[in-house]
């Protein structure tokens, strides 16, 4: 089956996302369209995070010729970066009719996902979310970005939340790998045995895996960037785990996993469009 690729480029801004690493405020990929000659068609996203990524993707695109054979590209993305794996590999499988897209997902309650507070203004908008009618007919999780001010103060702004949160309130707190073994730990002992945390995710940095597996024993702990750097880790990690579809070289697979209800799954945005 032969196959016409078309791409095209995207671009857009929004507000302000920072953590201990970077900071984000926009996002550049590419949509690619596929067509066989029954006109069916598939999309896919290539969405990658860091710049870096992004000049890859670009001159790896460029390698793909815009009509090939289905073997062909399967063999031609192979080795490419797993972004444009995929984008293609979700294409493909919308073009066979093995993903189909839907208008409406459930997914349109706000306390259905984390709510990322700004981790400047944290306080305020704690408190702000305490005194909503949200929170008065359910339960909310927030989200919270670490290592970005001085530990000792970030520590202060736990214990004030510690002191005042509401059962009906659970938190993740997500350092992007920026703590030391020693600063993970206190934390640890902090929240241990804490009902209102979902875990902390990435508290050490992407490499230190026998560190993570010791924070394991003692606190909940999700894995995120581990895993885009050692996807085998999905088949290895026994907690909780951050999948970004668009970073994985094929999102089927995490499909199935959804599909056949394996546990300790929690998908997280890259920033990409609707397609994505």
């Amino acid at each position: 089956m032969n196959i016409n690729i078309q791409t095209k480029s995207f671009y857009f801004q929004f507000p302000t996302v920072r953590n201990s690493k970077f900071i984000i405020n926009s996002k550049k990929g590419w949509i690619v369209k596929i067509e066989d000659k029954k006109t069916n068609i598939g999309f896919g996203e290539i969405s990658p995070i860091k710049k870096i990524d992004l000049s890859i993707c670009e001159k790896e695109l460029k390698k793909i010729p815009d009509n090939i054979n289905e073997n062909d590209l399967y063999k031609e993305i192979q080795n490419l970066h797993p972004c444009i794996q995929s984008g293609f590999n979700v294409a493909i499988a919308e073009l066979k009719g093995n993903l189909i897209f839907h208008k409406n997902y459930p997914f349109s309650k706000i306390e259905d996902t984390a709510i990322l507070l700004n981790s400047n203004t944290i306080l305020e908008e704690f408190n702000t979310l305490k005194k909503s009618q949200i929170l008065a007919k359910s339960s909310i999780t927030i989200k919270w970005k670490v290592a970005i001010k001085e530990n000792e103060k970030e520590e202060k702004i736990l214990e004030n939340i510690l002191n005042q949160i509401p059962c009906n309130i659970k938190f993740r707190i997500d350092a992007n790998g920026s703590w030391s073994r020693n600063t993970a730990n206190r934390w640890a002992e902090i929240l241990k045995g804490n009902n209102n945390l979902d875990w902390l995710e990435q508290p050490l940095e992407v490499d230190d895996i026998e560190g993570l597996k010791e924070l394991e024993k003692k606190i909940p702990v999700a894995l995120d960037e581990s895993l885009i750097k050692y996807p085998n880790l999905i088949n290895e990690w026994s907690g909780w785990q951050i999948r970004r579809p668009s970073q994985e070289k094929d999102p089927l697979v995490l499909i199935k996993e959804l599909e056949n209800k394996e546990k300790f799954r929690s998908i997280s945005t890259s920033f990409e469009t609707g397609i994505g």
